[in-house]
């Protein structure tokens, strides 16, 4: 991973550039006739030229950051009050710098490929320029994430195929559906839940604890979702198998860094030789709640883990990584306590390299890891590094969840520090409740269609973002403007 100071610098140098150019087709998409689509593509690809820090090339990386730092602070200087001013994008100054911008962009493709002529191909810069990968993050918090399916079948309407996703909890076990094909098909995934019973996924028995923290339910992910889940010749998927890449967040307890003995979370909810009456259900909730909640504040001691993001976790059955992201404590409770050597020396490896001593729900420490995904970006695993985050949360703070109200604001704390690496957030309002995990058929309709709803009016600016655009040709008004220097 790259070393997190150097990652918040680097997306602070290139985020004004993403976030102009956002500004800009947000008001071409509110009044597309004010901009013509030679002047907008002339100002995209000076935005995403300066973007460009490291380019894959057939050699290896190039790196282009320094040299193009003149060209960042020319354009900053330049697009700032154009637009990023508070009244919004001046459209007539747009308009009329757009011609400069491009000849301007030209030039410096120009010195670039004459300081590289044996690496660096023109049609290579221009794709990475004009061409932008969608990366899909999804939060978890149960119920609340049937919404996404919406989202899906809305981006694949509209011909956006991700090219990377990541998400915690029960947002990355829906985003292993999207994965295992290029192309969403909605019916698939209603097949798959479908065959879904409470009793088929959950079941309330006492098991061994040996990687995960305990909870009322066991979650018996890999028999109930298992049978969708499997690579040619019958063996289960690994997340290095699935045809779009995986990152899945789950969090790493270390020696220690636990409030209270692991026993403590396996009876919160233990209501067995008690009368199921409301105020014991009530107490046995808000016990949970503090828990829950006393977890989410020290976040902070707990490790981050992100599987799926080197060839080791990469290995990992996606059905036990997706389960482990999943198992809440108290609640859930997710392990590998089958005979499979493969798994127990994957994990007691991860074990090993992180020093921990349990995993749990990866919404607890990371719940929409926008900035992992940012990074696995930067690090060359797409091979562009034109990148736009799309984060998908419906787990935000909702007045209508009263129950989940503080646990939720607590959790919105950690996704805050993934704000700097996102594109466009959506936040959902109209969702299912967070216990709604295996939803009744017309309630799982009904969460779809909420999604679509809410997420429809966004999709022009995301489509449009995500379009491949033309690069400029010089002569129609854009080969003015002096080159710079050295060129």
């Amino acid at each position: 991973m790259i070393p997190g100071a150097d990652l918040d610098a680097l997306r602070a140098k290139l985020r004004p550039f993403e976030e102009a150019e956002l500004a800009l087709l947000r008001s071409v998409v509110s009044r597309p006739a004010w901009l013509a689509e030679p002047e907008e593509a002339a100002i995209r690809y000076a935005l995403n030229l300066a973007r460009i820090t490291l380019l894959r090339t057939p050699d290896g990386d190039l790196d282009l950051e320094e040299l193009l730092d003149p060209f960042r602070q020319e354009l900053q200087s330049i697009v700032e009050p154009l637009l990023l001013r508070a009244g919004g994008v001046d459209r007539a100054g747009a308009a009329r710098l757009a011609p400069h911008l491009g000849a301007r962009a030209l030039a410096w493709r120009q010195r670039l490929l004459q300081a590289f002529p044996d690496r660096l191909p023109p049609e290579l810069l221009d794709r990475e320029v004009c061409e932008r990968a969608l990366v899909l993050v999804c939060g978890g918090g149960g119920g609340v994430s049937w919404a996404y399916l919406g989202a899906f079948a809305l981006l694949e309407q509209y011909g956006l195929v991700p090219r990377l996703l990541a998400g915690a909890s029960m947002g990355a076990t829906l985003l292993l559906f999207r994965a295992r094909r290029i192309h969403y098909a909605e019916e698939d995934l209603r097949e798959v839940v479908s065959k879904l019973t409470f009793r088929s996924v959950f079941r309330f028995l006492e098991t061994e604890s040996r990687y995960a923290l305990p909870g009322a339910a066991r979650l018996y992910l890999r028999e109930a979702i298992g049978e969708f889940l499997r690579a040619p010749g019958g063996r289960p998927l690994r997340l290095a198998d699935l045809p779009i890449p995986l990152l899945v967040t789950v969090t790493g307890i270390r020696a220690g860094a636990l409030p209270h003995d692991p026993g403590f979370y396996e009876h919160l909810l233990d209501l067995t030789g008690r009368m199921p009456r409301p105020h014991v259900v009530k107490r046995a909730v808000t016990d949970l709640r503090t828990a829950l909640t006393e977890l989410v504040r020290q976040r902070d001691r707990f490790a981050r883990v992100y599987l799926g993001g080197d060839d080791e976790t990469a290995a990992f059955d996606a059905v036990d990584a997706v389960g482990f992201s999943s198992s809440l404590p108290g609640v859930i409770h997710y392990d590998v306590l089958r005979d499979d050597e493969r798994m127990h020396r994957l994990l007691e490896d991860l074990f090993r390299r992180h020093e921990l001593f349990r995993l749990m729900d990866g919404g607890i420490s990371d719940n929409l890891p926008a900035r992992a995904a940012f990074d696995v970006v930067h690090r060359g695993a797409l091979g562009t590094r034109n990148a736009f985050v799309l984060a998908l949360d419906a787990f935000g703070p909702k007045l209508t969840h009263p129950l989940w109200f503080t646990l939720q604001q607590l959790v919105a704390q950690n996704v805050a520090r993934n704000r700097p690496f996102i594109g466009h957030a959506k936040s959902f309002q109209k969702v299912l409740s967070p216990v709604e995990v295996i939803p009744a058929p017309a309630h799982l309709e009904r969460a779809i269609q909420w999604g679509k709803e809410e997420l429809l009016p966004e999709m022009p600016l995301i489509a449009r973002m995500c379009r491949p655009f033309r690069r400029p040709a010089a002569g129609r008004g854009l080969a003015g403007g002096p080159a710079p220097s050295g060129a």
